[in-house]
């Protein structure tokens, strides 16, 4: 594996890592709780039986063994998958290893959540179908700003 790839795992990972104990000192401050890996898991598991891509009934859904487990694990596939399309957009020399050129990253990632994984959760694009859209988008962007950070200052740690 090219040494590229193991730093972009690492600072995935570590990114990651950082994400989740920022989640959890937020939900310590403000109340609002972490993300749930479990529905993200159930999701996931659903799309695989062939349930398709939006599951506007998700919560309703009953619980499937080990969702949980296939939700982090997500969460950390998608979290290296972000650090490998930032090693390839340093590799362009459109980024740089830093926390300025992570958090851009970030604050632009969190089109993905907004557009893809809240729609596919069943709380429609931009949590439209959520009882505080605003403060739901608002969550995601910081959390993906912290992620970007994260990820910017992991790549600068580990030389680019």
């Amino acid at each position: 594996m090219s040494t590229i790839m193991l730093k972009a795992m690492a600072a995935g990972i570590g990114a990651c890592i950082v994400f989740d104990l920022w989640q959890r000192l937020f939900a310590m401050f403000t109340g609002i709780p972490p993300s749930n890996w479990a529905m993200v898991g159930r999701w996931l598991l659903g799309v695989m039986a062939g349930q398709g891509v939006i599951a506007p009934d998700l919560a309703a859904r009953p619980a499937r063994r080990n969702e949980a487990m296939a939700g982090w694990a997500l969460h950390y596939v998608v979290a290296v998958g972000y650090a490998v399309l930032y090693a390839g957009l340093m590799q362009l020399g459109w980024l740089h290893a830093g926390l300025v050129d992570g958090l851009i990253f970030g604050l632009v990632s969190v089109v993905v959540p907004w557009f893809f994984f809240m729609p596919a959760l069943g709380n429609g694009m931009m949590a439209r179908l959520t009882p505080n859209p605003p403060l739901a988008c608002a969550v995601a962007l910081v959390m993906h700003a912290v992620f970007g950070l994260a990820l910017g200052g992991g790549f600068a740690l580990l030389g680019g």
